[in-house]
């Protein structure tokens, strides 16, 4: 079912792009998340449209905080496969890119991705979550030598060039091991990847030649389905003399037939063979510590929220102040009128600082209630005065939201 979801670039793209709202797609190894300012069942619906899927069973759905706090934890690494790991908060600045691009991300989802980076950096800065934890790439080369014991002077073969797998060579590569071949379809970036980790680069066209010469295979495409399939692995195996065969798969789709399992000499570990090792060393109180991190400013950026629902009422008030100064400021003589104006801006700065912060705070506490009640207390009911001159320049910053 996740690899149902992991859409190609045209389909993430369409999904951006389609969106009569604000809209920001977070795609993981481990997930696919589209948050927006739809109502959530609309977002669901979007994303089994896109998957092909009979129906919005598999998809989970939060709202308001709820969402916002699901983010942060997503960006903290506690909600990941390896708790803590730290690949999360690119892949987070990746999706706020994409969204930037295809003209999706406005002034809400920014604010809520870029908080969620810092809450992201926080947890990791402030407590114990992802110190010393094995992320995918260090349980990779765990499972390596459970099954071969000493790296040293075996191989490794690199099939595609995605980041994770990039990640996963260098580590192997510090364990001992000896050799890296990359090969790709496209021999340019396998070349590349080949210099960056200090391997040799291989036709693509020789891979099951590549495999029989390797200790373990790492695979990272972007094919979308399977292309190591339990035939092809077999034949594979009957040419390594019982040399055991490790294939770690963490590319989504698999880029291995799960039916590989039964080969015997081959033993093939995914992305699901890798979820929850290293996380039982995880600290219970740096968890919990995170958490309150999480749930601290999801509950601020609700309020944050909320206050923006006070902006035009905020931008009445100014309209209504500034409409009152210029028209006093009618009633002097023009060489005094310039001085006049600049006295008059300050006292208003200090006049509607404290009804502009207690209006924004009682609309994040109390809602629309009270924005109704606070516009009828201070007069904000009609139109602003269509003479009000110079409103912006009071306090700019009132009126950024």
């Amino acid at each position: 079912m996740r690899e149902r979801f992991a859409f190609p670039p045209g389909t993430a793209r369409s999904l951006l792009e389609e969106a009569d709202e604000e809209a920001l797609l977070l795609v993981t190894c481990n997930r696919t998340e589209l948050y927006g300012l739809a109502d959530p069942g609309e977002l669901a619906r979007r994303l089994v449209d896109a998957a092909g899927v009979e129906d919005d069973r598999p998809v989970f759905r939060h709202g308001g905080e709820e969402a916002a706090r699901h983010l942060f934890e997503v960006a903290s690494g506690l909600d990941s496969m390896i708790v803590g790991e730290p690949q999360i908060l690119g892949q987070v600045k990746r999706a706020m890119a994409e969204a930037r691009d295809a003209g999706s991300l406005g002034p809400v989802l920014d604010e809520l991705a870029r908080r969620a980076l810092q809450v992201g950096r926080s947890v990791r800065h402030r407590t114990g979550v992802g110190e010393g934890l094995p992320s995918i790439p260090k349980v990779a080369t765990g499972l390596a030598r459970l099954v071969l014991g000493d790296l040293e002077g075996h191989t490794v073969l690199v099939v595609g060039t995605g980041e994770l797998g990039r990640l996963t060579a260098g580590q192997l590569r510090e364990a001992g091991v000896s050799r890296i071949v990359v090969t790709n379809r496209s021999p340019e970036p396998a070349e590349q990847l080949a210099d960056r980790i200090g391997g040799v680069a291989a036709p693509f066209e020789r891979l099951d030649e590549l495999m029989v010469e390797a200790d373990v295979a790492l695979t990272c495409t972007a094919a979308q389905e399977p292309f190591l399939s339990r035939e092809r692995v077999e034949a594979v195996v009957a040419g390594r003399d019982g040399r055991k065969l490790v294939l770690i798969d963490i590319a989504v789709p698999r880029d291995v037939d799960a039916g590989v399992r039964a080969v015997e000499g081959a033993r093939l570990y995914d992305l699901d063979d890798l979820r929850g090792w290293g996380s039982d060393a995880v600290d219970p109180e740096a968890v919990e510590a995170a958490r309150a991190i999480v749930d601290r400013e999801a509950a601020d950026f609700a309020r944050w929220r909320a206050s923006r629902s006070a902006v035009p009422a905020i931008r009445a008030l100014h309209a209504k102040a500034g409409d009152i100064l210029h028209r006093e400021l009618e009633r002097v003589s023009p060489e005094d009128a310039e001085r006049m104006l600049r006295f008059g801006r300050r006292i208003l700065r200090k006049i509607l600082h404290d009804p502009v912060v207690g209006l924004r705070e009682g609309v994040a506490r109390e809602g629309e209630e009270y924005l109704e009640s606070a516009r009828e207390l201070l007069g904000l009911d009609g139109e602003p005065p269509a003479e009000a001159k110079g409103l912006e320049r009071v306090d700019p910053r009132e009126d950024s939201g």
